[in-house]
């Protein structure tokens, strides 16, 4: 007979999201630091392979081998391959736009997912979840701003990016229910294995002149050797993923989901100082109504969703 689940109070909910989203902002951040120097492909590689290391010694300390169960192998991995395609975007569209402009179009996944859920799902479509929307639109609206004389058309990856995860959210919902967290974990992370060299190996098979590299370095840029502290800081995103990313699902395993994905939204203000501190990077009062609408919108669907 399973125990009956006890929610955390909102005080631990709150610490464990704050930590969590903590550690994910600093990756995110430091992978647009690596952004100067290193492939997104070389960044996925190493950290996946450092992650894989850490899971395994996690797996065999602890004996979580129910947790490491795949049953829908084909799907595991088309979820992997979408999600190595969401955060490649999302990292790409760092390298051209603001920290915080691109976190906040990527925070539409939510909008995504709900949509993915209505229409594919057999969701119920509430005039609540509607409106929060037609909302959460008009925030991207705000910030990409395509009437401008400046759009920033960068952030389209971001939000390419995020139907991307959403997608992976969706078969996750829909086709994976079944599998281990931690299997799927696994799968995702040898999936950004394999990607990541077969890219490698197809741009140094390419052989790109240095010219055409240097506009897009983060995305055409092959195996690179790096230098001193380079090594520490891909070791230290492994890390700090990791952590961050079990503190998140330690939230979602111990309080109400309609509780805990509104936090998810405290990265944005989070986004916002790293882009200041680090960047000295202010958004505009566009931007950050944008980010208000579309934070706004996801808190209204979590809360609805959980009525």
């Amino acid at each position: 007979m399973t125990a009956p689940r006890t929610d955390a109070p909102i005080g631990t909910l709150v610490s464990l999201m704050l930590i969590a989203l903590l550690l994910l902002a600093m990756q995110d951040a430091m992978a647009k630091l690596l952004g100067e120097s290193v492939s997104i492909w070389q960044f996925h590689l190493i950290r996946s392979i450092f992650v894989i290391g850490l899971v395994g010694l996690y797996a065999w300390a602890k004996g979580v081998g129910s947790s490491l169960t795949i049953r829908r192998p084909g799907w595991a991995i088309l979820r992997g391959l979408l999600m190595y395609a969401a955060f490649l975007l999302f990292y790409l569209s760092m390298t051209l736009a603001s920290f915080s402009q691109s976190a906040a179009a990527f925070f539409t996944m939510p909008l995504y997912i709900t949509l993915l859920g209505i229409v594919l799902g057999g969701e119920r479509a509430s005039v609540a979840r509607l409106g929060a929307l037609a909302a959460g639109f008009i925030g991207v609206l705000l910030i990409v701003q395509p009437w401008s004389d400046e759009p920033a058309f960068a952030l389209i990856y971001a939000l390419a990016g995020a139907v991307c995860y959403a997608l992976a959210m969706a078969m996750t919902r829909l086709k994976l229910t079944g599998d281990g967290s931690l299997g799927l974990y696994t799968v995702q992370s040898l999936v950004y294995i394999q990607v990541s060299i077969l890219a490698i190996m197809a741009i140094d098979l390419l052989a790109l002149s240095p010219d055409t590299a240097a506009k897009m370095p983060f995305l055409l840029t092959g195996w690179t050797v790096p230098e001193g502290a380079l090594w520490w800081i891909l070791l230290a995103t492994g890390i700090i993923h990791l952590a961050g990313s079990v503190a998140l699902i330690r939230a979602y395993q111990t309080g109400e989901a309609g509780t805990v994905a509104p936090l998810e939204y405290m990265y944005l203000p989070m986004a916002t100082i790293i882009d200041i501190v680090f960047w000295g990077v202010s958004p505009s009062l566009s931007t950050l109504a944008g980010m208000a609408l579309i934070a706004g919108a996801g808190i209204v669907i979590a809360r609805s969703g959980s009525d």
